[in-house]
């Protein structure tokens, strides 16, 4: 059967390299061990299949299987990642004399290609790309081209049996053991998804004459722009033309460079180039490279375009009084690291489309912050995520694809890796938002700590080869003048601990685990890499999985979906240490667990941005979800906002007021992480349990650039219970006694207005507090018709007589009484709503 395929070429004469995506398949069921497996009806005879894309997702698409993103059911797939399945394509022959070949951009994971029935490549590795040889297009007809997946389960369970190698003791399965995305085999926050298929891009390459094989480049600044090259040809090529033009197509700077021996190393010095910029800190103007590969005649063979910027960027790790610091400078800046870690946002990542991943990304950008941590039980994400974060200015640090586990070191697996690494370089080693490469998560980490050396002995293999000399040996050839760190957590030196806080970066989960959010106070770091807090993923994405409205933290259906260890007893206990019980019913619990997580979230953010000066980032774990969890991330898997996401408005704005501060017991921190001076007016009260204001003063402050600044009443009165301070429409508080010594009785306030706007979209409706309301929001989740709509600003501090105006966006005009806006309404204690007359 001839498929179409989509013909993506970049050259236009006969003599020029063409490439054509193949991303039309049949899917077939396949056998095991000799034997028939249960055969679909739907599956007989193969069906359709999209590349990119994996057997589940197409399972999926057919409605043979529910998706788990949605419902939350992973039982029903198990049988899918018991069975083998064939991918089977045809492509034409042109019949040209072009050398021909297949490029497989991602295979995931064990599986057996074949050209016309001769078997051509094994494959036992997600991370890598691999290359078939078709030969010289020279004879009619077409190839037949399969692709046999096996179960990878079994192959990682026998290789458990021979030589076992520990995990994080949640884990169960050994997703260690196969170089194989570890999350799809379950984790704290996600289901099993163990599925196969072709999740990257295959390609057909057709040349004529020669080609570009690889593509390394940087674009750097040394007083002015620099492009530096290392380009690897074939075909006896002469030259390499270099072309650099700017957004519009404007020519910026073109230079010829001689190939040698297949290889052009170039240095281009582009002076008309602008800088790029971390954002809030600059524009972001990026370039477009093109490569345009000669023969002798002058023939043009091949031409590979990228796109790139031109910055400085380093990672200071300078001895000091405390240890030493971390922190990322980019174009002779220091830049306050503020963010989140990022989660594959399907538990497919062929799915996650470009609008999503902008979608996601703005997001991030709408909270003020400037990095993400790509987490290393993921992947090395893809060209749409990278493509925002460059055009974005979103600082990334990319994990290797190793994580909370020991992993075999041997030669075998060295290779592999080598061959990650080499392949992860090639696709985004060029990109201007890629800040650091990181060997692993939390793996050095638990051979320190969780018992690992007693299981494999003081000098057994569990990976250290793999983060310590097989990583960093590739990348110096490869991308020598990125930052690189073995692990997070890290702390360099011999003798240090890994998660040691005085020096490298640090994992902070005691609180989460054990103790409490309020115990962030007394934590330091030089970069705090990972800590964060469970809450529920929103109403409607909750309701939509379980099948009807939450009941409450006991709700079986609710239960299922929480993957952590101990978690439903975390989230409670994080519950009742704040307010004055666990609610027993859906709404209130709902609401409790997110606030708490907000909460938590404000807390930790801002006791590191408090240390302005010793710590230099903080990433909140995590920003995305993957299916309806009960999960520390900020956005669930629809793309909801939690009332953490408002939280981090307030504590990683790059002008902000936090409500801790070094060395003060009442004082907040004013920190300003922009390139220029911020002045303003800072009010400052002492405030009872009522609310009642006992002390003020106002005081004119002008901070200087990228510093902070101690701010503290001049008077803290018998009976206070908080210091408030408001600045530039942004107003905290520094909690002097703990949520138990607050009063906790229904608190009063007022709907004061309804108003819709049809044209606009949007609906306003201000509350006032006739009581003090701490973090008053509105949960418009809740009300059928608002699932999807956004509100601008939660989480408000209200002393009683003051306003609070929600604008909500995106929901169809909406003729809600008041009585009905003030069943969504919430706080700290219970909204008791009032009329105008009381």
């Amino acid at each position: 059967m001839s498929l179409n395929q989509k013909n993506r070429r970049i050259a236009s004469t006969s003599a020029q390299v063409t490439r054509e995506r193949l991303d039309r398949w049949t899917l077939l069921q396949g056998v095991n061990d000799g034997s028939e497996v249960r055969m679909m009806d739907d599956l007989v005879g193969g069906v359709a299949a999209t590349v990119p894309g994996s057997v589940l997702g197409v399972l999926v698409e057919r409605g043979v299987v529910a998706d788990v993103t949605v419902n939350g059911t992973e039982e029903e797939l198990e049988w899918v990642s018991s069975c083998s399945w064939i991918y089977r394509t045809e492509v034409p022959r042109r019949v040209d004399g072009a050398a021909s070949r297949l490029v497989f951009e991602g295979v995931d994971t064990l599986a057996t290609i074949r050209v016309d029935g001769v078997v051509v490549q094994s494959t036992d590795d997600m991370f890598h790309s691999w290359v078939v040889d078709l030969g010289t297009d020279a004879v009619p007809g077409a190839w037949v081209i399969e692709v046999e997946f096996d179960p990878a389960l079994p192959v990682a369970n026998a290789a458990e049996a021979s030589q076992p190698f520990p995990r994080a003791d949640m884990y169960e399965i050994p997703f260690n053991q196969v170089r194989k995305m570890a999350c799809s085999f379950g984790w704290d926050w996600g289901p099993v998804t163990n599925t196969a298929g072709l999740w990257r891009e295959v390609t057909l390459e057709r040349t004529p004459r020669g080609r570009i094989n690889r593509a390394l480049l940087e674009g750097t600044w040394r007083d002015a722009a620099v492009l530096i090259g290392t380009v690897s040809c074939e075909g006896n090529l002469s030259h390499l033309e270099v072309v650099v033009k700017d957004a519009e197509g404007a020519l910026v700077e073109s230079e010829s460079f001689p190939v040698v021996g297949d290889v052009c190393e170039f240095v281009l010095h582009a002076p008309r180039a602008s800088q790029w910029n971390v954002v809030g800190r600059g524009a972001q103007p990026l370039y477009s490279v093109e490569l345009i590969a000669y023969a002798g005649d002058g023939e043009v063979v091949d031409t590979v375009t990228r796109r790139l910027g031109f910055r400085l960027l380093e990672l200071i790790q300078a001895p000091d009084e405390i240890g030493a610091s971390f922190a990322f400078h980019v174009n002779g800046a220091r830049v306050w690291a503020r963010g989140f870690n990022w989660i594959p946002a399907d538990v497919l990542p062929e799915r996650v489309t470009r609008d999503k991943v902008r979608a996601l990304i703005l997001d991030v950008m709408a909270t003020g912050a400037n990095m993400l941590r790509v987490w290393g039980g993921g992947v090395v994400e893809s060209d749409d995520f990278y493509d925002a974060c460059d055009e974005m200015g979103i600082l990334v640090w990319q994990d290797f694809s190793f994580a909370c586990a020991a992993y075999p070191e041997d030669d075998v697996q060295a290779a592999r890796v080598t061959r990650e690494v080499e392949d992860a370089v090639e696709r985004v080693g060029y990109r201007t938002s890629l800040a650091l490469w990181c060997g692993c998560n939390e793996n050095l980490w638990g051979h320190e700590d969780w018992g690992w050396k007693d299981k494999l002995g003081e000098d057994g293999p569990w990976g250290a080869r793999l983060y310590f000399e097989v990583i960093p040996e590739a990348l110096s050839t490869l991308d020598r003048r990125r930052p690189y760190v073995p692990g997070s957590p890290f702390s360099p030196g011999l003798s240090a601990h890994p998660n040691d806080q005085t020096t490298g970066t640090t994992h902070h989960w005691d609180t989460w685990n054990e103790i409490d959010y309020t115990d962030f106070e007394s934590k330091y770091s030089r970069f705090a890499s990972e800590f964060g807090w469970q809450a529920p993923a929103s109403w409607p994405t909750l309701s939509k999985a379980i099948g009807g409205a939450p009941q409450g933290a006991d709700d079986p259906r609710i239960v299922r979906l929480q993957k952590a260890y101990k978690g439903a007893e975390s989230l409670s206990r994080g519950i009742t240490s704040h307010l004055d019980h666990l609610p027993d019913d859906g709404p209130h619990w709902y609401a409790a667990a997110q606030l708490v997580q907000a909460r938590a979230l404000r807390a930790s953010i801002g006791r590191f941005r408090s240390l302005h000066d010793s710590c230099s980032g903080a990433l909140w774990w995590q920003f995305d979800d993957c299916w309806p969890a009960l999960s520390w991330s900020v956005v669930d898997v629809a793309g909801r906002r939690k009332l953490a996401w408002y939280a981090a408005t307030e504590v990683m704005a790059p002008r902000a007021v936090l409500g801790t501060a070094e060395g003060s017991a009442t004082g907040l921190t004013l920190v300003n992480d922009t390139p220029t001076a911020w002045e303003a007016e800072v009010v400052v009260r002492v405030i009872n349990d009522a609310g009642e204001v006992l002390s003020a003063h106002t005081t004119a402050v002008a901070l200087p650039a990228d510093s902070h600044r101690l701010i503290e009443p001049r008077d803290v009165h018998e009976g206070a219970v908080a210091v408030v301070v408001d600045v530039d429409g942004s107003r905290s508080a520094r909690w002097l006694v703990d949520d138990a010594s607050l009063r906790n009785q229904p608190t009063r306030a007022r709907v004061r207005k309804v108003s819709d706007d049809a044209k606009s979209g949007t609906t306003t409706i201000e509350v006032e507090a006739v009581d003090m309301l701490r973090d008053l929001s509105l949960h418009t989740e809740r009300i059928i018709g608002f699932e999807d709509a956004t509100v601008d600003r939660q989480l408000f501090l209200l002393l009683p007589g003051e306003t609070a105006r929600f604008t909500v966006t995106g929901a169809a005009p909406s003729a809600m009484t008041e009585h009905n806006w003030g069943a969504v309404l919430a706080a700290s204690t219970e909204v008791s709503l009032v009329s105008t007359e009381d």
